[in-house]
Order: structure tokens, then sequence, then C-alpha cells
């Protein structure tokens, strides 16, 4: 009698075992896509932005370049930020206009990846990202870093590598400016997306 009730006890608990499910945590799809978006839209815009700075440099010279960048950079931040349907901004410590000055969390991911880059785990795909709640809103924050390119030193290299012509308009637009002495490849700053949930 013992031996039926302790296999039939060991058969109960074989038959439940097959019936108990793991339960994995819940994916939040909408972040995840919400993500992937405004990693997209980072680039684009870059992409675009560059494309038309280039542009212009061919057309009409490095000095008109400066132009784009405190003006028709400007317009086509907002543009492209009400198309997408998201706040995009370009964001620096060593900022040349104003507009761009980093809000606190700006400031914390800048620093990250300051720390990022000291510590080598950074690399030019490096996102950062926070979830913003206000009661039953969610607004997903993301940062991706800005890296120098080889082309925009003729405005933000040395002084030495900087064209006489593009101080004066540089320091004539921008008497605060503290975008300077940077190479290729340094730490620029970031694009910051935001974007609801």
């Amino acid at each position: 009698m013992g031996r039926i009730l302790v296999s039939a006890a060991l058969l109960a608990l074989v038959f439940l075992a097959g019936c108990v499910k793991k339960v994995e945590p819940k994916k939040d799809v909408a972040l995840e896509n919400a993500k992937k978006e405004a990693i997209a839209a980072a680039g684009s815009y870059m992409k675009d932005l560059k494309g038309i700075l280039v542009a212009e440099i061919q057309k009409n010279g490095a000095e008109s370049a400066v132009g784009v960048c405190s003006d028709t950079a400007q317009k086509f931040t907002r543009q492209y930020s009400a198309q997408k349907g998201m706040e995009i901004r370009r964001v620096s410590f060593m900022n040349r206009n104003e507009v761009n000055i980093p809000d606190q969390s700006e400031i914390m991911w800048l620093k990250e990846f300051e720390n990022m880059m000291r510590d080598g785990s950074f690399n030019k795909d490096t996102a950062l990202f926070r979830v913003e709640k206000s009661g039953r809103d969610r607004m997903l924050h993301l940062v991706k870093p800005i890296l120098l390119a080889e082309e925009c030193v003729v405005c933000h290299g040395t002084e030495e590598q900087i064209p006489e012509g593009i101080k004066k308009i540089i320091t004539e637009k921008y008497p605060n400016d503290k975008a300077k002495n940077f190479k290729p490849g340094d730490l620029r700053g970031a694009i910051s997306v935001k974007i609801k949930i």
C-alpha cells in the first residue's frame, strides 16, 4: 500500500510539473518600439543635417557652413521634430549656440558618455535612455552621441585649423562660443530625442 501511495504521489508530481508554466517578465513592446524609432530618427536626422551642411560647403565654401549651423540647422531641427512627432535637439557642454545647452538629464548622459569613452566601453552606437512618467503618460528620453567628423574641424578644430574668415563669423554670431579645439572622433555632444510611448 505504501508503494502505491508513493508511486501515485510521484505520478501526481510529474503531472503537476508538466502543468506549471515558467512565467517570463512581460516585455514592454511599446517601449522597445519607441527606442527603435528614436534611434532611427536620431540617425536619420544626423545624416540629413550632415548632407545639408556638406552640400553648402561644396556649393558656397566653408564660411557659408557657419550660417547653416546657426540658422538652417535650427529650422531643420524644428521641422524634423514636427514631421516625426517627437522632440529632437542637439546638446553639448561645449556649445556654440546657447539653444544647445543640455538640461539636467542630458548633462548626466554627456558625463556618462565621457566616462564610457575613458574606460573603453563606448562606441558610436551607444544610446542611453530613461522613461519619464506623468500620470498615465510615458515619455522616452533617449540620447545618442555626436562624434566630430573630419569635415567639421574647419569650424570646430584648433585656432590654427579654423580659417580667419570663419573665426570672424563665429565671433560675430557667437560671442560666447565654446565649440572649438575638437579633433575627429571627439565627443562633440549628443542628439536628444523625446518621444511619447
